[in-house]
């Protein structure tokens, strides 16, 4: 991979201007995702080329560990549950997580409250990854009333979903059990 410059990042913009330039001037007046999508920060886990979408077709907030623990993250949500009439929300999780991997090395003390977050869904599953997916997905309508109204007024369906780093197929779940 070349060195990250700001001209290389300028040649970069004016490449996707180029090719996206109808498709930019025609959200400019607004967005209208059906899919809103809380996924890991991680740079290999790209929900618009995941599902194959374009711009303005996927609401997406991205936090390491794809955890809905702070007031941010589930703000963002309740505005795309609000906002923005989604039909879907989906938690997405991959395999092969760093945050997933940091939290089970690193000692409570020193972990942080996102890591310790994550680590409190290790008792859910001997899938670490499963595990944190499964606590974000039970507790995401608890931390929100927004999303918990939606949810149990049948606006949106919450959907945890593990994307497969290795073959790029995503595995749904609407439960757990």
């Amino acid at each position: 991979m070349e060195n990250l410059t700001i001209d290389s990042l300028r040649k970069s913009n004016k490449n996707f201007v180029s090719k996206n330039n109808s498709e930019l001037k025609k959200h400019v007046k607004g967005q209208d995702p059906k899919l809103a999508v809380l996924t890991c920060a991680d740079s290999r886990v790209v929900p618009e080329l995941i599902f194959d979408k374009k711009i303005g077709e996927i609401f997406v907030v991205r936090v390491a560990g794809n955890v809905a623990m702070d007031s941010s993250v589930i703000s963002s949500l309740e505005y795309a549950v609000s906002h923005l009439d989604i039909d879907i929300l989906l938690i997405l999780g991959h395999t092969h997580c760093g945050a997933v991997n940091a939290a089970e090395e690193c000692k409570e003390e020193d972990c942080g409250d996102l890591l310790n977050e994550v680590k409190k869904g290790f008792n859910l599953s001997s899938n670490h990854v499963i595990g944190n997916l499964k606590r974000q997905f039970e507790l995401l309508s608890n931390r929100s009333k927004v999303i918990s109204k939606a949810i149990s007024e049948g606006k949106i369906k919450l959907v945890a979903g593990l994307y497969d780093l290795e073959t790029g197929l995503v595995d749904f779940f609407s439960d757990f059990d």
